[in-house]
């Protein structure tokens, strides 16, 4: 490989980690959704969430999407030190905090 193309082949991938890491969704990302669209964005990221991650939790029957969007948003609002942190983790966070499960699962 020459001189330019390993240089060519450098920039092209810094480039990429750049684009990559501007899609990452922190917390402050996902506070200010929700403070902007709590039923649009805000509903759909947090539950696009907890629908991936369900076997984390224990729901009680008859939980409403609305109630699970609240209580990733009062987790939020409560923890601001950690709205630095990927959104993801933070609402599998607020989810087994308020929805744990027994042990026996």
């Amino acid at each position: 490989m020459t001189k330019m193309n390993l240089i060519v082949a450098a920039v092209l991938a810094a480039s990429s980690v750049g684009a990559l890491q501007a899609r990452v969704t922190t917390g402050n990302d996902l506070k200010q959704y929700c403070n902007a669209a709590p039923n649009g964005l805000c509903a759909g990221y947090v539950l696009g969430v907890t629908d991936t991650t369900l076997e984390l939790y224990c729901f009680p029957p008859g939980i409403t999407k609305m109630q699970i969007r609240g209580v990733a948003v009062k987790y939020l609002n409560n923890n601001p030190k950690k709205l630095h942190l990927l959104a993801p983790g933070l609402v599998i966070k607020s989810m087994r905090t308020a929805f744990p499960c027994k042990k026996d699962r």
